[in-house]
C-alpha cells in the first residue's frame, strides 16, 4: 500500500501563548532555543518531518510541547499502524527523500514521492515484533 493511505503532513494547530520553537538546530541539541508568543502548536510525542531545506524528510519527535518551526510539518500516522514500524519505514528512505528535492532555491521535500512508497502492512502485531528487532540491531550497531 502506498505511505498516503496510512500518513499526511499536516499543519499544527494555530495557537497563543508561550512555547519553545521547535526547529532543526534545537531539536539536534544545537541550541538552547528561543520562545514565540504564537505558532503552530505540536504536543510533546508526536512526529514532525522536516518538508524544506537541505535535510528534507528528516523525522523527529516532539520531546515536549512546543511551536514546529517554519520548515516541518506535523507527521500524522494511522492509528492502525504501529508507529515506530512506520518510522523505521521512513528512516529507510531518508537518503531517497534527501537527494530527491524539489525547488531551487529552497529545495522541498518531494511529496510525490513521499507519498507514493510503497509499504507493506502486516497484522499489527507483526509490525510491533519487526520493529522490536530493528531496535535490537539498531542497538546493537550503536554498540
Amino acid at each position: 500500500m502506498s505511505l498516503s493511505h496510512i500518513c499526511r503532513l499536516i499543519d499544527g494547530e494555530k495557537k497563543e501563548g508561550q512555547h519553545i520553537c521547535l526547529d532543526a538546530k534545537y531539536l539536534r541539541g544545537k541550541s538552547t532555543g528561543t520562545y514565540l508568543d504564537k505558532g503552530k502548536f505540536v504536543a510533546k510525542g508526536n512526529n514532525i518531518i522536516l518538508v524544506d531545506g537541505e535535510n528534507s524528510g528528516e523525522v523527529f519527535t516532539v520531546p515536549h510541547d512546543g511551536y514546529m518551526g517554519s520548515t516541518f510539518k506535523q507527521l500524522w500516522i494511522s492509528e492502525a499502524m504501529h508507529q515506530p514500524y512506520v518510522l523505521y519505514f521512513i528512516q529507510f528512505y531518508k537518503e531517497l527523500l534527501r537527494n530527491s528535492k524539489k525547488g531551487a532555491a529552497i529545495p522541498h521535500l518531494n511529496k510525490e514521492i513521499f507519498y507514493s512508497l510503497l509499504i507493506g502492512i502486516p497484522p499489527y502485531q507483526e509490525q510491533k515484533r519487526i520493529a522490536r528487532k530493528i531496535d535490537i540491531i539498531v542497538n546493537e550497531i550503536k554498540g
